[in-house]
């Protein structure tokens, strides 16, 4: 049984979010794929998926996994605020398990363990204890908090674990805030700001930098209108720091062309 705080905005949504979240599902793909690359023969891993949401990175990852005929037991945990994402999340773990194991010829000796925890919690303020994961990995949820975070990340890190993540940086959203100036929209962080969090945490624990690249990823509406009916079916919400008049809002809306929602994404691999 889970308890925790509601997050009122993910949780509303968390049953809409795959099918409004195409870009995610791609990053998410994207990074399996490299952090796959970069753990050959593993024989026993624990994985924690750090806003794990509903589970597109953890599937991604572990799907692949499974087809690891040396892979014997795997502990897995996802974090995220929100109660009703990790039951969806443990949903997905639960459907790994009734997967094909192996493509190899040879059989394996044994089924492979698979154990489960999700915790509802704070990615800042993590209950895990310090060097307990053999693999931290996040996409698309960083950018809620703060460069800060990554010392909490990288603290439950093992000595030659690694660090995978997907950030959203400064340079996303182009299109919308390039046509409609005055809407209020997320404010991302740049690169440069992640990065000496990293490069921190990199010289505190004598790691190796992996890769690090940055990445466009887009996906095309019919119009803002439905651009922005996408972005709350997802779980996101304009700031309310921020306001349109009216006038300019219903103007805006207006606007029946094609538009673009792109996303920069920060890809960053790290062993300690």
């Amino acid at each position: 049984m889970m308890s925790c705080t509601v997050t009122p905005v993910f949780e509303q949504f968390a049953t809409s979010y795959d099918a409004a979240t195409p870009i995610q599902s791609q990053v998410a793909e994207h990074l399996a794929q490299l952090i796959v690359h970069y753990h050959t023969g593993v024989t026993d891993i624990c994985v924690v998926d750090v806003g794990c949401g509903t589970g597109k990175l953890t599937q991604a990852v572990m799907s692949k996994f499974l087809q690891n005929a040396a892979l014997a037991s795997a502990q897995l945990y996802g974090v995220d605020t929100a109660a009703s994402m990790l039951a969806i999340w443990q949903q997905r773990v639960a459907h790994l398990l009734s997967m094909p194991q192996s493509s190899t010829s040879s059989p394996p000796t044994s089924p492979m363990t698979l154990h489960s925890q999700a915790l509802c919690a704070n990615m800042a303020d993590m209950a895990l204890a310090n060097q307990s994961a053999d693999l931290v990995m996040s996409s698309f949820a960083l950018h809620w908090t703060s460069p800060s975070v990554i010392a909490e990340l990288g603290r439950i890190v093992k000595t030659k674990g690694q660090l995978h993540l997907a950030i959203p940086v400064a340079g996303s959203f182009h299109e919308v805030r390039l046509r409609f100036p005055k809407l209020p929209i997320f404010d991302f962080l740049p690169s440069h700001a992640w990065l000496a969090a990293i490069e921190t945490l990199q010289q505190q624990r004598q790691g190796t930098l992996i890769y690090h690249t940055e990445q466009s990823f887009a996906f095309s509406y019919d119009n803002l209108k439905s651009l922005l009916k996408n972005l709350k079916q997802m779980g996101g919400a304009v700031s309310g720091k921020d306001s349109i008049d009216t006038a300019t809002f219903r103007r805006y809306l207006q606007d029946q062309s094609p538009i673009g929602l792109d996303y920069q994404l920060l890809m960053i691999g790290l062993q300690l």
